[in-house]
């Protein structure tokens, strides 16, 4: 999933809910930026240095990846047995997504109860990924090749490029037999939406039977399938509809620290941020650079970043306890 569903639906489906629009903004935001943070920060602060962690990654040539990134986050292992995963080759996999598994239900209602906005936000951004990520896992591996001779290494749904996020794609699997092969998203993103609207309706203590008048609005924000209404387009509606503030990728880091060119001073889309990931990932990690930090801003320990921060160890630490052996220590 992206934007779209990750932040603009996720803030919606809360205030429908009854959270505060500040609350479904630290919600929502927290949802997205999972995508986002694909660089660590080096923050010099008055108490020392402080490290942001990675929550998204481009690269195949790093292992350590799947496990620190692509599993806690995006590709929470389900249920084996999960029927609409049939497979032509009648394989199973225990790394394999599925959407609702019982393990994700877990993993999200105890951090319902936690009551940190922060926390809540990431995991709705993992529960959600359990349905556009279905039937791929987060590993290098044969499981994820969709087509033979490709030349895109089989991690997650590379393969499958952006085909699995995008809310209005229909797509073919041909991994799966009849009728699963097919692959309409937008059923998909609906399906997430209903099962967070009650999760969130639950948490606030109110019913969750307007559901369909829920879905209602919903539809008509995303546009009738098949419209050709664009991501941009649907982002605006939102924003105009809905009050909802633009998400701009660079916020929370400008509220935290002092930002430069080099650390993404301008919304310039999404492709700057895979930019800045790449340079990270091919002078920094080789040393050919070395990593220089940023100077973090008065109120660093009371900013989002700096809450989201301490809430993704919390999660990567959840996520470990419920996956047990899947991740290793």
């Amino acid at each position: 999933m992206n934007q779209e569903f990750h932040y603009y639906t996720i803030h919606y489906l809360a205030g429908q809910a009854g959270f505060s629009a500040d609350d479904a903004y630290i919600l929502a935001y927290s949802s997205q930026y999972l995508d986002n943070a694909l660089v660590s920060y080096t923050v010099e602060t008055d108490r020392g240095q402080y490290s942001t962690l990675v929550t998204h990654h481009f690269g195949f040539w790093n292992n350590r990846q799947e496990e620190e990134v692509w599993i806690p986050f995006h590709f929470f292992p389900g249920d084996d047995t999960w029927e609409a995963g049939r497979r032509l080759d009648g394989k199973t996999n225990r790394y394999n997504v599925t959407p609702n598994s019982s393990r994700v239900k877990r993993y999200l209602i105890e951090t319902l109860k936690s009551r940190d906005l922060y926390r809540i936000g990431i995991a709705l951004h993992t529960y959600a990924d359990t349905w556009a990520h279905q039937n791929f896992s987060g590993r290098n591996e044969e499981w994820n090749r969709l087509e033979p001779n490709s030349v895109i290494p089989p991690i997650g749904h590379a393969q499958a490029l952006a085909s699995p996020d995008d809310i209005d794609a229909v797509w073919e699997d041909p991994r799966l037999l009849q009728p699963d092969r097919l692959v309409r998203n937008r059923d998909r993103f609906l399906g997430a939406a209903q099962k967070i609207y009650a999760y969130l309706c639950t948490y606030n203590r109110r019913s969750f039977d307007d559901w369909e008048i829920v879905q209602l609005k919903l539809e008509e924000l995303i546009g009738k399938p098949g419209s050709g209404k664009s991501g941009k387009e649907r982002a605006l509606d939102f924003i105009i509809d809905r009050d909802i503030p633009e998400f701009k990728r660079s916020d929370w880091r400008g509220e935290a620290f002092h930002l430069t060119a080099a650390t993404g001073d301008e919304e310039t889309g999404s492709t700057y941020d895979k930019l800045l990931w790449l340079r990270n990932e091919v002078l920094h990690e080789t040393k050919l650079v070395e990593k220089r930090p940023v100077r973090a801003k008065s109120g660093f320990y009371s900013s989002h970043l700096y809450r989201w921060n301490e809430a993704v160890i919390e999660q990567k630490r959840i996520a470990r306890m419920h996956l047990g052996d899947l991740l290793r220590s």
